[in-house]
């Protein structure tokens, strides 16, 4: 008898660990519920066996959020994971109470542009829209943005967290058309709807903020520190580009000391658009210069759909071979790698006629895919006067290459990847009327520097795991840091990036994200970094939409 009782005890405890791996404990039967992995864009964060819910409706993210609030569970939007920082998950948190809410499948609505005022216009979007889907469906309204991520695979609402950008400032003498903006996408914001606290009824809800409701800032880059379904962005008519690419600038001349014929912020003057991509142990970047333009140019190729340079979704084998030994510490591939990537851009270019293209500005806009190759990068915003944009790529310039050297001579190629630059105004008052910068937004104008307009971004890649990467990269960082004071321009991290470097580790220099990051947000009677914290706090006082390294990172000080 007591053989059969303990058969029968142990077949319930079998079959109970499999209901309970079915779905997670009390979960809602109504919402759909699997389970999968999750890996950043580098795949150097690796979260295996994960539950992946998949709401059907903004209503279901409010019953997920009451759900994980009573069942001591976390909720991490999830997305196309083109992110490199652990902003959704962490290899160190308890992944058993972790659930991702996959957007991208149902909440991904738009609705046709609507008309605010004479002259500007808006759109409604679910955050599970991608970046690709938002602008195919603003073209096919005569609607368009005028500066935005390369990338068609992003999240409407990924974008926003991290305050997701494109290229461009103004080129000398233009006007910015009604509706647009050159800094971030989330200072487009006119209106959002979040899930959050109501702390008269005890339990979550869906509530709809005005740009110019109090609280508001704090959400428009919001690192996933809540949830925002459903977003009002302003958008402006639809406008043709044309982007001409080169390589036959040197980069001593593309970031020569002073300004000239031949340096960045020449063409930057020129366009306002402009980007640079220099590949390892190679002397000639690649150009990319854009420039409206109504009606297409003689020399220019009608492009009717966006991804237009194949060399960067169709990676040739010889490259990746040499990328994979590379990766095994191979330093004589390692010098080899960049200059075959050059000439395959260059041949390419040549080959599919791309050197000069013109078109709807959305295919213009996105050029990179989910195949392009992965590397680990960082990325931050220089941020600076317009006049001082080329002393700022000089300084950068000069100290990477001697970098560089300085690990050449002892046989090792830690920082083997590109590195791309681009360009955009900052987060300015007023873009949506009545309203601030986003609170949180890296390109927030900085106190007590009213000229400072212009932000550089500067991304150095590199392939994970590289030896002496985090090495190469603190010394990068700690030089940005100090060269980049507040004397002609300051620094903020990209949130998406890689930054705050030990010589062991990324995000794990405590006295940056702790000390210097929050000092970087603050005026003389306020820490806005403290304020937008706090009020992310209150409307999610139980913490489920958060993570290990968020709670250590959004801290007031």
């Amino acid at each position: 008898m007591v053989s059969i009782l303990n058969s029968f005890l142990c077949s319930c405890s079998f079959w109970l660990q499999v209901l309970s791996q079915d779905r997670p404990v009390n979960f809602p039967q109504n919402i759909r519920i699997t389970t999968g992995n999750f890996h950043n864009w580098a795949e150097d964060i690796n979260v295996k066996n994960l539950w992946i819910a998949l709401p059907k409706t903004e209503n279901d993210v409010v019953t997920l959020a009451n759900w994980a609030s009573q069942n001591n569970y976390k909720l991490r939007a999830l997305g196309y994971m083109h992110n490199w920082s652990p902003l959704t998950v962490t290899e160190v948190n308890n992944k058993d109470n972790v659930v991702l809410v996959n957007t991208t499948v149902n909440l991904k609505n738009i609705k046709k542009p609507i008309k605010i005022s004479p002259s500007k216009y808006a759109v409604v979007a679910q955050t599970g829209a991608s970046m690709l889907q938002l602008l195919t469906f603003l073209e096919d309204n005569g609607m368009g943005m005028y500066s935005g991520p390369a990338l068609g695979d992003l999240t409407v609402g990924g974008a926003l967290a991290i305050g997701g950008h494109g290229a461009g400032v103004p080129a000398v003498g233009e006007t910015i058309p009604p509706g647009f903006a050159l800094g971030t996408i989330s200072n487009l914001i006119l209106s959002f709807k979040a899930v959050v606290w109501d702390s008269a009824n005890n339990e979550f809800i869906l509530k709809t903020f005005q740009r110019s409701d109090a609280d508001a800032n704090a959400f428009l880059v919001n690192f996933g520190r809540t949830f925002i379904t459903e977003v009002t962005l302003m958008v402006g008519l639809n406008y043709n580009l044309r982007c001409e690419s080169s390589t036959t600038l040197t980069s001593d001349e593309l970031f020569a000391s002073v300004p000239g014929p031949k340096t960045f912020s020449h063409f930057l003057d020129k366009s306002g658009r402009v980007e640079t991509i220099a590949f390892p142990s190679t002397t000639r970047p690649w150009l990319k210069v854009w420039t409206i333009a109504s009606k297409k140019p003689s020399t220019s190729r009608h492009v009717t759909a966006p991804f237009n340079y194949p060399i960067i979704e169709n990676v040739p084998e010889k490259i990746i071979t040499l990328f994979k030994e590379t990766a095994k510490g191979n330093a004589s591939q390692a010098s080899k790698l960049g200059r075959t990537e050059l000439a395959a851009v260059e041949m390419n270019l040549l080959k599919t006629k791309s050197h000069d293209l013109w078109g709807p500005s959305k295919n213009l806009m996105l050029y990179v895919k989910q195949s392009i190759l992965k590397h680990t990068e960082n990325g931050y915003a220089i941020i600076t006067t317009r006049a001082n944009v080329q002393k700022v790529l000089h300084s950068f310039d000069v100290n990477l290459k001697a970098l560089v050297d300085s690990y050449k001579e002892i046989g090792r190629y830690p920082l083997n990847g590109p590195v791309v630059i681009r360009t955009t105004s900052v987060d300015e008052s007023n873009v949506v009327d009545n309203s601030e910068p986003p609170t949180l937004s890296a390109i927030q104008p900085v106190n007590g520097h009213p000229e400072y307009d212009t932000v550089v971004w500067i991304n150095v890649l590199s392939i994970s795991k590289s030896y002496d990467l985090f090495e190469a990269f603190s010394k990068l960082e700690t030089f940005m840091w100090n060269e980049y004071n507040g004397t002609y321009a300051i620094i903020r991290p990209e949130w998406s990036k890689g930054w705050a470097y030990t010589n062991n580790d990324v995000w794990s220099n405590s006295r940056i994200y702790r000390n210097v990051i929050p000092s970087l947000f603050s005026n003389s009677t306020v820490s806005k970094w403290n304020w937008a914290i706090n009020t992310l706090n209150k409307y999610d006082p139980n913490r489920i939409f958060t993570n290990s390294f968020l709670d250590e990172f959004l801290r007031p000080v």
